[in-house]
């Protein structure tokens, strides 16, 4: 399936593509595409697997955070960090691949040698609503996520969008909520928090920086999602809906595992190496690149 737009290409708005070919993934390099979400045709047994031993809380990993790394600091601790567990002794061993994968194809698009690396494995709360993930100025924008189990990650179209400065009224309103019943906790007000939950939960169904609320899009686990980070001056600001990446992670439901990877390294670094070959990128026919000797699942 080629790749397709869920919104009209309109002047200051961005694209969110999903396709089932992953060399579309490449396309994020467009400006006016803000996000590209690879589903793949049919997923290897091994999710199915990994799924039960997450669900069964025997592959857990905790939350993550790796800044700064190289691709074999990387591959060292993954084999280090992931559980021996399911019924083959290769689902580490598939699992790993994978994200390395992913790691070569944020290195091939953004000549990246350094990445951060987050990771976890969780039950999901109402702890964040809608929001978008930010870089400091002039750093590299792209990144990658995937979902392995679980629910996964909604999204809206920029052109449901009806301002910035709507999504961020909402956003701070969300956050105030959040610290105050962060301290509602720490109270141990239950009332308090019972009032705050309820708050909270109102916000996330109004959803009043969408023209039409009930409109909410899901990249589904298994899918590959490469998109734009936001440049954090121009967070709060009432910037283009083409520079955002608005999403959220699920509020309910079993545990989930994903992995989210971005280059880690001053953009002045990365603009002398960043003459790569387009046969480096992964889904690519050059037998001889290390990423097509790696599954892309």
């Amino acid at each position: 399936m080629s790749a397709s737009a869920t919104n009209p290409r309109l002047q200051g708005e961005g694209e969110i593509l999903r396709t089932q070919d992953a060399r579309d993934l490449g396309r994020i390099e467009d400006p006016t595409v803000q996000a590209v979400i690879y589903v793949p045709p049919v997923l290897p047994d091994w999710f199915s697997e990994l799924a039960a031993e997450v669900e069964a809380g025997r592959f857990h990993v905790p939350r993550t955070i790796l800044p700064k790394v190289s691709y074999e600091q990387i591959k060292k601790w993954l084999v280090y960090n992931f559980p021996v567990t399911g019924d083959t002794s290769n689902l580490r061993e598939f699992v790993t691949e994978d994200i390395l994968a992913l790691v070569d194809r944020i290195a091939a698009i953004s000549g990246a040698s350094r990445f951060m690396l987050r990771t976890l494995t969780s039950i999901p709360n109402t702890e964040c609503g809608f929001h978008v993930d930010t870089v400091p100025p002039a750093a590299v924008p792209w990144g990658l996520l995937r979902v392995y189990t679980g629910f996964g990650t909604a999204y809206v179209n920029p052109s449901n969008v009806t301002s910035m400065a709507d999504f961020y009224r909402y956003l701070g309103r969300r956050e105030r909520l959040g610290r105050e019943r962060a301290q509602a906790r720490r109270d141990e007000d239950l009332g308090r928090c019972n009032e705050l939950d309820e708050r909270i939960q109102q916000l996330d169904k109004r959803l009043t920086f969408l023209r039409r609320p009930d409109e909410i899009h899901v990249a589904p686990a298994g899918s590959i999602v490469q998109f734009k980070h936001l440049d954090v001056s121009l967070h709060w600001s009432s910037h283009s809906t083409s520079l955002a990446w608005i999403h959220c992670s699920p509020m309910s439901g079993g545990p989930r595992f994903l992995v989210n990877i971005s280059p880690d390294e001053p953009v002045s670094s990365l603009s002398a190496r960043r003459k790569y070959r387009r046969s480096d990128m992964p889904g690519s026919t050059d037998p001889n690149s290390r990423s097509n000797r790696l599954p892309l699942k």
